[in-house]
């Protein structure tokens, strides 16, 4: 007789491939540098910060071009470094099933924190 894999396997297995597309770790341990390449890399995507928490590492935006993308960013302090959590919605909508935007702001992050690393402007 064969049982039914359960809903909640299948959930989880969805659940950890969202987590890996939505996170990265980032060498520093600098939570207010970090904070800073997160908030200059948003701007520099035309986006508008809503709200900055220093205290816990936390960060939402907006953007209002053709459609609203409203984005949220989570910084986990590591012994060794900083594992940064990104979701986002647009119009509303979450963009679980959109990996190429979640690696585009962590490839737009990752050259603003060597740019800011290494001093260059």
């Amino acid at each position: 007789m064969a049982f039914p894999i359960p809903s909640a396997f299948t959930q989880t297995s969805q659940t950890l491939s969202l987590r890996a597309i939505q996170t990265r770790s980032f060498e520093t341990t600098n939570m207010p540098k970090m904070i800073q390449n997160i908030a200059s890399t948003l701007q520099d995507m035309d986006y508008i910060i809503g709200r900055i928490d220093n205290q816990i590492g936390f960060i939402n935006a907006t953007q209002f071009a053709d459609n609203v993308t409203e984005i949220t960013v989570n910084i986990q302090p590591q012994p060794h470094s900083m594992i940064v959590r990104v979701s986002a919605r647009r119009n509303n909508i979450p963009m679980d099933n959109d990996p190429v935007f979640y690696q585009d702001f962590f490839n737009h992050l990752s050259q603003a924190s060597f740019l800011n690393t290494n001093s260059i402007y």
